[in-house]
């Protein structure tokens, strides 16, 4: 039988996060969350599972203290959710995901989380769908991947795509500056729904940036037309997946988005990366596009949380904790550079 326990020293769950899970895409590391925990500071509480063994599982959980709700780390909530994807957990090989799940505390809310494997499909509930594409199924030819529209449609695509770029259009890779650009863009479009109105998620996306490009991974892409640029993507390469997290597109140019679109698509083929991850969200750009529908699903245990919420109302912050457990601290992760290509579509 497990025993529960709680984690809020920072430190110490920035180890038991770098020693027990895994990083397949950028967001799984460490140094990414903390650059919306540094804006967000909501308070850690990450949840362990602990038997004769050792540690059986880890659940990485945030207390949102405006919402009275828990949330995976870092808990950066936008219209009262989450929005971070796909965030790791750890079981044991051998060990009960259920276990896992059921000892959550009570209003407990978890996001876009992968699909579980029977039999434990059924602690889940349907979320939202994320779209993906995998140019390693297509034999990383674009011939393959336009035979899935039309004819007719590809060719209203390309059409458009030609009329935007005839009018004088450049790309750029990585001109930080234009972060400024992405976040008037994304206002205009979109007002007090856009992400980026938030000044901590605003703020938070700058840290992610220098982030990745200090790192090798970062793919922002500006279109400039006529001298003026027109959309803005923030992205990331690396482990062979491609994400494209959010962007900006002027208002003045319908069909600007489609030319962004279809430069990311072309550079994952031409550069042979194995999956392009465009997130949750059903845009109807995703569908259009013929991109790969992926659901993820969500954990709820919606009754009050009375074991948090007395604490606060007392002005306790305090957690069960495991501060004195002795973690070693993991090795630096092998991580490597991508090179940075100015391929013009």
């Amino acid at each position: 039988m497990a025993t529960r326990r709680f984690v809020n020293d920072l430190e110490t769950c920035r180890q038991l996060w770098n020693t027990l899970l895994p990083v397949n895409v950028v967001s799984d590391m460490w140094e990414f969350r903390m650059c919306f925990h540094r804006q967000y500071d909501h308070r850690p509480c990450f949840m362990i599972l602990e038997d004769a063994e050792g540690v059986s599982g880890m659940m990485p959980l945030s207390y949102v203290d405006n919402s009275n709700k828990i949330g995976f780390f870092p808990g950066e909530i936008w219209q009262e959710k989450t929005w971070l994807e796909r965030t790791p957990f750890y079981v044991r090989e051998g060990g009960g995901i259920d276990e896992l799940f059921y000892s959550c505390p009570e209003g407990t809310y978890l996001r876009y989380i992968e699909p579980l494997q029977e039999p434990y499909s059924h602690l889940l509930e349907l979320d939202e769908i994320g779209y993906v594409l995998y140019p390693s199924q297509l034999d990383f030819k674009l011939e393959a991947y336009s035979g899935r529209f039309s004819h007719k449609k590809y060719k209203s695509i390309i059409k458009v795509i030609g009329s935007i770029k005839e009018q004088g259009s450049r790309f750029y890779v990585n001109r930080l500056e234009d972060f400024d650009a992405l976040v008037r863009m994304s206002i205009e479009s979109f007002g007090e729904n856009s992400y980026l109105n938030d000044h901590r998620f605003r703020n938070s996306w700058l840290d992610v940036i220098h982030f990745l490009h200090k790192n090798g991974w970062l793919r922002m892409i500006s279109l400039e037309i006529m001298g003026k640029t027109a959309a803005v993507d923030i992205g990331s390469v690396y482990n062979g997946v491609y994400t494209v997290y959010l962007g900006g597109a002027s208002r003045d140019l319908p069909g600007v988005a489609k030319v962004m679109n279809m430069y990311h698509i072309e550079y994952a083929f031409i550069n042979r990366l194995f999956k392009m991850d465009f997130l949750c969200g059903d845009f109807h750009w995703k569908k259009l596009f013929h991109l790969t529908p992926e659901p993820l699903y969500k954990f709820v245990s919606p009754a009050p949380m009375e074991e948090y919420a007395g604490k606060t109302e007392k002005g306790d912050d305090s957690y069960p904790s495991i501060n004195e457990t002795t973690i070693e601290d993991p090795s630096p992760m092998d991580m490597k550079d991508t090179p940075n290509f100015n391929y013009l579509l």
